[in-house]
């Protein structure tokens, strides 16, 4: 269970939660260099520079290719591999056959090596990336320990200790929609007001629409409709007593689909899209008072998650697993009628039935020497963020001053749903933000900071230190507070540099600040909290570091990247949810809309004034101001190139090369021995590290890149011309390179058997002034 209290940083100022998380890989490192060929890129090498005659390089490469083709065979055998290309898309497992078919002498067509490299990008993935999901990204809850000096790190004897398969939110969602096709059960649903409107005597005030005139009787049902009540509970109060309102239920039914048809209401499960969807469903069906209905609605969400308990135990199991997840795919199209998938194409996202969340078998703490070491290079990026945070709060206060008095300038009566969508565009759309000049400015005083200039571009590292930035800092970054409450947390992903937990108490280590989740509280989200005896815990304890007054948006389902199993698991018991849509299981008597918020302008800042009490109004849109400020550090290395930048063991920044796929040379389609030239070439004009991460503009994520290994060169061409394929005519389709660090000789973290795993550590990092402007 997470403790209660914080760790300081050193001697600096700055405090971190005692608890942290490792996010991990559940292949090991190693099994990235199984496709690697020094000798090749050396002979490729070798022919370019005029060293070797063409013959010489065309004999190494094809014995490497063909060797390249046998050790995809092993792989593809893997059934760890096998498992996790189940887990994440069972229609592919297929490809795993069509590789094992084609045995030696291996017949090497187009069909073969398009096969090998779809193979490449999974092992790559799950090679290279400490991710959270399934066995093939473990995560585990581990310590900040200043009573100790040293890491101590103990695996156990399995790769997972805890594993848990859940429903994903979207199917569950579905079963509930199902629910609402039978007329008879819905009416045993409950009915619920739209969040985001605001419910008056005469009339439903609409953000962006006009307001609905309503009747007394619609008032009344409306404001009978909370969302957990079932209809017929509702119809039979309003149809009964000395005075009824109503003279039936069928006439409450009546006027609850014409409700319904205005959208004004809605009735149905009424489930979110999160994790605690299922929870909520199984509430849903219990509160049916018809026994057979009630056993109907419950005998079919029984199937579902008896069929999902057959996945659990099917882990471990390639075949047993992809029978398992068949049979649930079956019971849910044959109960639902709808497919078992969704978001054809899509790599992230939930698209599956279930998805399984694993812990790592391993005791790790940090100890003394380490936070030390993390300290003071720390401390300088946190003095950055703080200001960071301040800039932020102080032009979104002068955008809000703007926008309330052009449309309020005598003293109108003013809401927030009157200029929510001037006040969104602040934050979100195509055009220009209220956060880019701050984030142009935190650019260039970030350069000024660490001396970047012409003559550092040509660098491949530069080495500065803490001591010798610190007053730097201070003078560019003159931030004695955050900006707003919730500015105080702020979310550092750590990567360590060493060939084991040994080798760092040794002092022989790096790490590198893999992102900087600025402003943002990343670890209450239930992939992190179920498997905590007590997650509502983390969810408090972030709470009190952020302001017991905090604010949350309710995201509608259409939201990027809403899976469901990354929206917070649980909400502090003095939260406050903002509605701006409409968003499914809303808890209506927690929930202010958008247009119930007043608006006054007092002192020079806009206040809101929401169920009685007043707020800034930059802090009931804190969770809009984080995710301005969120990835602002990634910026500060956008240049052409960028060297690798080290503060004491710190690197802040990595080396990082940009250019465009045309740029690469890989783009045209030829023989696979002159695309493997290509690379060289490519690799040897920019000075590249063999192997690196390349990210390209039209893809969400970036992917492990071995210049060494024709199947990897093959891989990347084969992104680069279909991203060019798939951009707009005359998009620049931009290239990023980014160095492997780690590299697989520096994964840290020891598994069972020996072998190493990449690993990253993300802590909670508070800051301990108060916001400047409560």
């Amino acid at each position: 269970m997470p403790s209660t209290q914080h760790v300081r940083l050193g001697t600096t100022e700055w405090l971190a939660w005692p608890d942290a998380l490792l996010r991990s890989t559940g292949f090991s490192a190693s099994g990235l260099l199984r496709f690697a060929s020094d000798e090749c890129a050396e002979r490729a090498d070798d022919f370019l520079a005029g060293r070797a005659d063409r013959d010489a390089f065309a004999t190494v490469f094809e014995k490497t290719v063909v060797d390249i083709s046998v050790e995809v065979n092993r792989v593809a055998a893997d059934p760890s591999l096998r498992e996790a290309i189940v887990w994440q898309n069972p229609a592919v497992a297929g490809l795993l056959d069509s590789l094992l078919r084609n045995q030696e002498p291996i017949r090497r067509n187009a069909k073969r090596r398009y096969r090998e490299v779809q193979l490449s990008k999974f092992w790559q993935r799950y090679s290279s990336k400490a991710e959270t999901i399934g066995f093939f990204g473990p995560s585990l809850w581990i310590t900040l320990d200043p009573e100790r000096s040293d890491i101590h790190a103990v695996p156990g004897p399995r790769l997972i200790d805890k594993r848990r398969v859940f429903l994903e939110p979207w199917a569950v969602v579905a079963y509930g929609e199902w629910l609402t096709t039978d007329e008879e059960m819905r009416r045993w649903l409950p009915p619920a007001r739209h969040p985001h409107h605001l419910l008056e005597r005469e009339q439903v005030t609409r953000p962006g629409e006009e307001p609905a005139v309503i009747s007394e009787a619609e008032f009344v049902l409306l404001r009978a409709c909370d969302g957990k009540r079932p209809a017929a509970l509702v119809a039979q109060q309003l149809s009964s007593g000395d005075a009824p309102l109503f003279a039936s239920t069928d006439e409450v039914y009546q006027l609850l689909d014409a409700l319904v048809e205005r959208k004004l209401a809605t009735w149905d499960a009424n489930v979110p899209l999160n994790t605690a969807g299922a929870g909520i469903l199984d509430e849903r069906i219990a509160a049916i008072g018809d026994p057979r209905l009630r056993d109907r609605a419950r005998s079919g969400f029984d199937r579902l998650k008896a069929a999902r308990d057959g996945v659990a135990r099917a882990a471990g199991d390639p075949a047993a697993l992809e029978a398992a997840q068949l049979h649930l795919s079956n019971e849910f199209t044959e109960i639902t009628g709808r497919p078992a998938r969704r978001r054809g194409g899509v790599t992230y996202g939930g698209r599956g039935l279930c998805y399984e969340d694993t812990t790592r078998d391993l005791e790790l703490s940090l100890g003394r020497d380490f936070i030390d070491d993390l300290a003071a290079p720390m401390s300088i990026v946190l003095q950055a963020t703080r200001w960071l945070t301040a800039a932020m709060s102080e032009v979104y206060e002068q955008e809000l001053r703007r926008l309330y008095t052009e449309h309020s300038p005598s003293g109108e009566h003013l809401t927030l749903g009157d200029i929510w969508p001037l006040v969104i565009r602040l934050f979100f759309g195509s055009g220009a933000k209220a956060a880019d000049g701050v984030t142009q400015d935190f650019i260039e005083r970030w350069t000024q900071v660490l001396g970047l200039n012409e003559s550092t571009t040509g660098l491949n590292e530069l080495r500065l230190s803490a001591d010798a930035l610190a007053e730097r800092v201070r003078e560019r970054f003159p931030a004695s507070a955050p900006g707003w409450d919730g500015g105080r947390v702020h979310s550092p992903d750590l990567h360590i540099c060493a060939s084991s937990p040994q080798a760092v108490n040794e002092g022989d280590y790096t790490m590198v600040l893999g992102e900087m989740h600025a402003a943002a509280g990343t670890m209450e989200g239930h992939l992190f909290g179920w498997s905590l005896d007590d997650p509502a815990s983390v969810v408090e304890r972030l709470a009190a570091d952020q302001g017991k007054d905090r604010i949350i948006p309710l995201f509608p389902k259409v939201w990027p990247r809403n899976a469901g199993r990354t929206v917070p698991f649980e909400h502090s018991v003095n939260d406050r949810f903002l509605a701006f849509a409409s968003v499914p299981g809303a808890d209506l008597d927690r929930t202010t809309s958008i247009a119930a918020i007043d608006l006054s302008l007092r002192d020079g800042r806009v206040w809101a004034s929401m169920e009685g009490r007043e707020f800034p109004l930059v802090h009931v849109l804190s969770a809009f101001l984080s995710m301005a400020n969120i990835d602002a550090l990634k910026l500060v290395s956008a240049g052409e190139h960028t060297p690798r930048i080290s503060v004491d063991r710190l690197v802040l920044f990595r080396e990082t090369w940009r250019t465009t796929a045309e740029a690469t040379g890989l783009l045209p389609i030829r023989s696979e021995s002159e695309e493997f030239l290509a690379a060289r070439r490519w690799r040897q004009r920019n000075n590249l590290p063999e192997r690196c991460f390349v990210k390209i503009s039209t893809e969400t994520k970036p992917f492990y890149v071995d210049l060494s290994s024709p199947l990897f060169v093959s891989s990347l061409s084969t992104a680069l011309r279909a991203a060019r394929k798939s951009a707009r005519e005359n998009e620049v389709v931009t290239v990023t390179v980014t160095e492997m660090l780690p590299a697989p000789e520096q994964a840290w973290v020891p598994g069972p058997d020996g072998e190493s795993f990449f690993g990253e550590v993300r802590m909670h990092v508070v800051d301990p002034q108060p916001c400047a402007q409560p």
